[in-house]
């Protein structure tokens, strides 16, 4: 399950509940459109929830990053697993995207 949630004009989240995997990536791109499309300035995802994620979604985040940073935005992650945040530190993500694996952020 998907979950936007506006927290200001500046700030919204997206709270991702199942795995970024082969079966939602046609519904994640369609989310990840959406908030490319949107005014917010700061986009926060909580993936607290997600136990697996395959390379596909991964390169849907960084190129979601990528689109973000061309409009002056910000992209962070705020929650997630420990095993889901040992992959991304092992794939470095966390070099080049704001990770915290505790959820500061709540709906």
């Amino acid at each position: 399950m998907f979950i936007k949630k506006e927290l200001s004009k500046e700030q919204v989240l997206l709270k991702i509940s199942l795995p970024l995997d082969g079966e939602t990536a046609v519904t994640f791109q369609e989310y990840l459109d959406e908030l490319l499309a949107g005014p917010h300035k700061i986009i926060t995802f909580d993936l607290t929830e997600v136990k697996a994620i395959n390379s596909s979604s991964l390169g849907k985040i960084l190129l979601f990053r990528q689109k973000l940073i061309d409009q002056v935005r910000t992209f962070q992650i705020r929650g997630c697993s420990d095993q889901l945040y040992s992959v991304f530190k092992l794939i470095l993500f966390d070099r080049i995207i704001d990770i915290k694996k505790e959820r500061t952020i709540t709906i």
